[in-house]
């Protein structure tokens, strides 16, 4: 794992690319890929890359060893040592389809010098909840955090852990609520890092939280489309969380985290102001010919480090391909 801290530049810029959906493996177009990935970085010139989910499987794209995860992410990430960009990841909920449980994998993707990923607690449930800091132009003074986190397969452990395989109460007329998304422990350990950090720093910095599936706020959101300034496209149903375990109010009451950002849903890339906090989709970076060109992309969040400390936040979706919008 890369140690180097992560710093505005002098200038007060710094720059974080989201990517996600890649579902790389035996199989993928490791070419195409590339040049895609390649596009985004030369167009978004990025400190940071944070890759959301399913970068592996499913399908006939498959990893079924630690051998083979380690030989796609060397293909994968190339691009970025080439340019000597530090990345990070959090799981998607195909990563882990074809036998390497996401907590091997873990071992795996820490091998890379420049991967920031964390196993994180043991004691939560799943692999990768962490926090970075990012520091200021001085490299001394913190100014932003980014928290991780993993928020498990589709409707993985609904049923049993729930006990809702008799009624089924996730569906909305216009968002499908079927995913198991951020557990309540989680969101617990995610106040006690806020207050920690918070303490640790000396302020309560701003923050961008990222994870796979979408909490349920992003599907209630995309219910009215108007009133909560949707912009992007938008052409399939939100999948989001089903429970609402609370992340969101979470955030509100500590008052760090301003932006979302999700995987997960190929055909959106948009942004939506619910709360006055900014959800956004990163669009996706799969090359199978059932996807649509226009969602292919990333998103960035340009950061500015303001005289009075504070932070700027701006985000836009950018396409990776022609086609994109």
């Amino acid at each position: 794992m890369n140690t180097d801290k992560l710093k505005f530049d002098s200038a007060g810029k710094f720059r974080i690319l989201c990517i996600s959906d890649i579902h790389a493996g035996v199989g993928y177009n490791k070419k195409l890929t590339s040049v895609y990935l390649t596009t985004l970085l030369n167009k978004t010139s990025p400190n940071l890359v944070l890759m959301l989910g399913d970068i592996a499987g499913p399908g006939v794209i498959h990893i079924e060893t630690a051998a083979q995860l380690k030989e796609m992410l060397t293909e994968l990430t190339a691009p970025l040592t080439k340019r000597n960009i530090p990345w990070a990841h959090v799981f998607g909920n195909h990563d882990d389809n074809f036998g390497v449980p996401n907590e091997k994998a873990q071992t795996v993707y820490e091998e890379f010098p420049l991967c920031l990923s964390k196993a994180g607690p043991k004691e939560l449930y799943g692999a990768g909840n962490y926090t970075l800091t990012l520091y200021g132009h001085d490299g001394q003074t913190p100014r932003f955090n980014i928290y991780a986190f993993d928020s498990h397969g589709s409707g993985h452990g609904l049923e049993e852990t729930y006990k809702m395989n008799t009624y089924n109460p996730f569906v909305f007329d216009g968002a499908d609520m079927c995913d198991r998304g951020i557990d309540v422990s989680q969101v617990m350990w995610y106040y006690g890092e806020s207050m920690r950090l918070e303490k640790e720093q000396g302020r309560v910095c701003p923050a961008l939280a990222v994870m796979h599936i979408p909490i349920t706020e992003m599907g209630l959101a995309s219910l009215s489309p108007e009133k909560y300034d949707l912009n992007g496209v938008f052409e399939e149903k939100v999948s989001c969380q089903a429970l609402n375990s609370g992340l969101f109010r979470a955030g509100i009451e500590r008052g760090d985290i301003k932006h979302y950002c999700f995987g997960h849903d190929h055909n959106n890339n948009f942004s939506v102001k619910y709360c006055g906090i900014t959800l956004s989709y990163d669009g996706y970076l799969s090359c199978h010919d059932c996807h649509k060109a226009k969602q292919l992309g990333g998103r960035l969040y340009e950061l500015t480090e303001n005289f009075d400390g504070s932070v700027s936040i701006k985000t836009e979706f950018t396409g990776a391909s022609p086609l994109a919008r």
